[in-house]
């Protein structure tokens, strides 16, 4: 049996979550585990989204995404299907498959997991540290365009195009 040294096993306690959390845009992303804690395997993410701030249209060429939603309700587009998931339900979406998705209740709560991992740089790129372990303070403010540049220069540089709108 060939053992690992970085093979171990891993636990981040419910007192490491703010340290673990960014501010994503209005939302809060909570890393639970990374990519560089799975030797790229996987990456699992608690997602807190509010209504309103929806991706475009895109396509992940390297990764698929998994959703387990834990509170609220979500719509997907996902090629030509159209999912409305509720808590308790999972949606898998595969890589190389156009899709966004659009929170409809004011938040939504979900596990994400990428597999492989890697993509959760987007949101390191594209995010500020929480300081505290829940949403922003709500401005009333969209992000600027500098923002959507950076989220635009982050999922291409991952592989994910973004699709435009038809």
């Amino acid at each position: 049996m060939n053992i690992k040294s970085n093979n171990l096993p891993f636990h981040i306690s419910g007192d490491q979550m703010l340290e673990r959390s960014l501010w994503f845009g209005p939302n809060l992303v909570t890393f639970l585990i990374t990519s560089a804690e799975t030797n790229g395997a996987f990456a699992l993410i608690r997602c807190v989204l509010i209504k309103g701030f929806e991706p475009p249209l895109h396509i992940h060429s390297n990764e698929d995404e998994s959703s387990f939603i834990l509170d609220g309700e979500i719509g997907y587009q996902a090629g030509d299907r159209e999912i409305h998931a509720r808590a308790g339900d999972f949606v898998h979406l595969p890589k190389l498959v156009p899709h966004t998705f659009k929170p409809t209740t004011d938040t939504v709560t979900l596990l994400l997991l990428i597999t492989p991992g890697g993509f959760e740089a987007m949101f390191r790129q594209c995010s500020r540290p929480a300081i505290e372990f829940a949403l922003p303070p709500v401005t009333g403010e969209k992000p600027n365009a500098s923002f959507f540049e950076l989220m635009t220069r982050a999922n291409k540089d991952l592989g994910v195009l973004l699709l435009p709108d038809l």
